[in-house]
């Protein structure tokens, strides 16, 4: 029989491996899962090579394709939401019938979705701040503190997050246990909502925006039509804070490129379903007027179909 793992780390991206990599280094049997061969063979002949704040790690979590995955106490989404489905679809046989799931991921109603495929009510969600970037399969950085907070979908559920929120204080994480993290998970977003779509767009960064004349102020709009609807779905958002967050990541994110940004570089689908996207459904549930963010997934949606569309266009003479 194999072996059952603490964690199944979902999606072994920037950030899921930086998780992966700092829960092995702290003693938990850790399975990274990624549908990239290339990813899996670059851990097994030179270890995840992490670059921390704190100075540099290699760890030596086992690292497989979702075929060959084996079942874990808990598994940790870090797939990108539109990528969530499918992959866990492509696990959810090897899992137990007590496996709990956990998602960390960006956007809103991921705690949902993951219920719904695996059928499991044993689903904890949250949001992190981590910050890091991916720079070859098998190599991450990781610089700069964030917070990370986790809770209960269930409130009966509270001692597994605990377990989570321990385990990962244990690998080093600076970790929040909360009872309902649906306002952080919404603050978050809020904050996305407002940037990633207008980067994208731009083609550019925060500090674009700040240039930008009346720029910066859209994207403050944005994130007060998402609060509005966050409010209309009982969470709690400290607003200040995302707007404070907007203009802090104005002045010193200058060049810094969003997720949305470099999918739409790179000719992937972006994540604008679960942000603005998320945003404008809600809003719609609850009669809230929100023509900003149904303007930016509108966008949003053209830029990503752009190629395809032009690939159609009638050859010149």
């Amino acid at each position: 029989m194999s072996q059952i793992y603490d964690y199944t780390i979902l999606g072994a991206g920037a950030v899921g491996s930086v998780f992966g990599g700092l829960l092995t280094q702290a003693g938990f049997r850790v399975q990274l899962v990624n549908r990239s061969a290339e990813t899996g063979k670059a851990i097994a002949e030179n270890g995840l090579r992490l670059d921390l704040s704190k100075g540099d790690v290699v760890c030596h979590p086992d690292a497989v394709q979702p075929q060959d995955a084996a079942p874990a106490r808990f598994v940790m989404a870090f797939t990108k939401t539109h990528q969530t489905e499918a992959a866990l679809l492509s696990i959810r046989d090897a899992m137990r019938p007590g496996t709990v799931f956990v998602t960390l991921q960006n956007g809103l109603g991921n705690a949902e979705l993951v219920a719904q495929v695996t059928g499991s009510a044993q689903v904890l969600h949250g949001v992190t701040m981590l910050p890091a970037t991916l720079l070859a399969p098998g190599h991450v950085r990781s610089h700069g503190s964030s917070q990370t907070w986790i809770g209960p979908v269930r409130i009966q559920d509270l001692p597994l997050a605990q377990t989570v929120h321990d385990d990962l204080r244990r690998a080093g994480f600076d970790m929040v246990l909360a009872d309902d993290p649906a306002g952080r998970i919404w603050q978050k977003a809020c904050f996305n909502v407002a940037l990633n779509g207008v980067c994208a767009l731009a083609m550019g960064s925060p500090g674009l925006i700040q240039a930008t004349d009346g720029l910066q102020d859209q994207a403050h709009a944005l994130a007060d039509e998402a609060i509005a609807v966050a409010v209309a779905e009982g969470a709690v958002v400290d607003s200040s804070a995302v707007h404070k967050l907007i203009d802090f990541a104005c002045a010193e994110h200058t060049y810094h490129k969003p997720s949305m940004l470099q999918d739409i570089e790179a000719g992937r689908l972006t994540e604008v379903d679960t942000l603005n996207g998320h945003v404008v459904a809600r809003a719609a549930v609850h009669r809230l007027d929100v023509p900003l963010n149904k303007l930016i997934l509108t966008l949003i949606k053209a830029r990503q179909d752009a190629p395809v569309f032009w690939q159609g266009a009638p050859t010149s003479h």
